[in-house]
Order: structure tokens, then sequence, then C-alpha cells
């Protein structure tokens, strides 16, 4: 009996979940038939080094008598924004076997308090004309990093569409981000991880708008 699949928030290791109580989901693979779970264990930490010796854990749910295997809620250390946890499960079956732990996961919380929005509204130094279509504005900016990156994240938003590209690699592969919205009461935001697209020295970030469904 084997445990895959795992998920949080039904994705695999998600960054920038909107929630501190997420909830985990699996699959149970086995070559026997009539083979169902009657028990979990999970177990988080902050870091696989953590997590792998069982000690500094954020929580263990320790062994839950339950056949669930959706929608099993974090209960442990209260998370805060930006960080990421690891997280692992075991179960028990029906036959009286005992599955190895599964492999490692993670998810990252993303920006849960307004107060974390720290960031100033980035404009284009143009007159617009509200009634005719302006070409999309490009956004270019250079930036050193003196040392080696350890870990970056980008969360971004736009009135409109963007596009986002980091030494010349395009980082939104989505279309049509942020999403439509009420823009007059809220945006949707999205998070990139970019470490592996930093290097130490000189960087450039780019932007390229669009009108989209907010003109």
């Amino acid at each position: 009996m084997e445990v895959l699949n795992l998920k949080t928030e039904y994705k695999k290791n998600p960054i920038g979940i909107g929630t501190t109580n997420p909830r985990f989901s699996w699959e149970l693979i086995s070559d026997q038939r009539k083979v169902m779970q009657t028990a979990y264990r999970i177990t988080t930490a902050e870091n696989i080094e953590d997590l792998n010796s069982g000690r500094n854990l954020l929580w263990d749910s320790l062994k839950v008598d339950s056949d669930q295997s959706v929608h099993i809620e974090y209960k442990g250390i209260l998370l805060s924004s930006g960080q990421r946890v690891f997280w692992k499960v075991k179960t028990w079956g029906n036959q009286g076997e005992e599955s190895d732990w599964s492999e490692t996961a993670y998810f990252e919380i993303g920006l849960v308090n307004n107060k974390d929005w720290k960031a100033q509204w980035i404009e284009p130094d143009i007159e617009e004309d509200f009634s005719v279509s302006l070409p999309a504005p490009y956004f270019r900016k250079e930036f050193s990093a003196d040392k080696s990156v350890r870990k970056a994240t980008v969360y971004m938003t736009s009135h409109g569409l963007y596009e986002l590209s980091l030494n010349g690699l395009k980082i939104s592969h989505d279309l049509f981000t942020p999403g439509w919205t009420s823009y007059q009461k809220r945006l949707q935001y999205q998070v990139y991880d970019v470490t592996q697209e930093l290097h130490t020295g000189k960087n450039a970030v780019g932007v390229i708008l669009g009108d989209g469904w907010y003109r």
C-alpha cells in the first residue's frame, strides 16, 4: 500500500494559498483488492530535515482512526504570510498493513493580511485618453543582487492584464492574469517562485500591460 498524489487545497505543492488552515488530500495505491484506509498520520515542519527527524514539528496529527483522505484540515501552529511548510502522510489499512511515509510535499501561504502589501502602484508616465486604445505600456527595471539568492518570490497584480518577465525569461505563463474581478472592490493576485531565475549581479524585471476587462 502506497500513499501518492499529495495535494494541498486541490493542488500539488501550491504557493500563495489564501488560508492558514489548508486542507490535505491524498490517494492510496495497492496491489491487493478491497484495501481500505482505516487510519492516517500527518506531520508538518518548516524544513525537510525537521520533518524527517520528527523534531520541531509544526503539527503532528498522531494516528487518527479514519477512512478520510480528502479535506483533512491543518490544525497545527499558526502559520504566517509567505511561510513554506513541508508535509507527509502515512496510512494503515483494513488488512493490517501499514504504509511507508509518503514522499514529501509542500505548500506556501500567500499574503493573508492587508498589512502585508507594502508595494506602491507603478504607473506609466503617459497622458491617458480613455476614449481610445493606446499601445501596451512596457516597464523595465534593472537591479543587482550582491549575494546568492536563497529564495525569491513575486506577488503580482494589476489593473488590466500583465505579462511578467525576469532576465528575459517569461514568468507568467497563464493568459489574462490577474483575472476578471469587480475592480472597484478587489483584485486577484498571482505568486511566482523566481529563485532559479535570479542570479548574482545584474538582473532585470520586465512587465507588459494590457487593457483587459479593466478598460
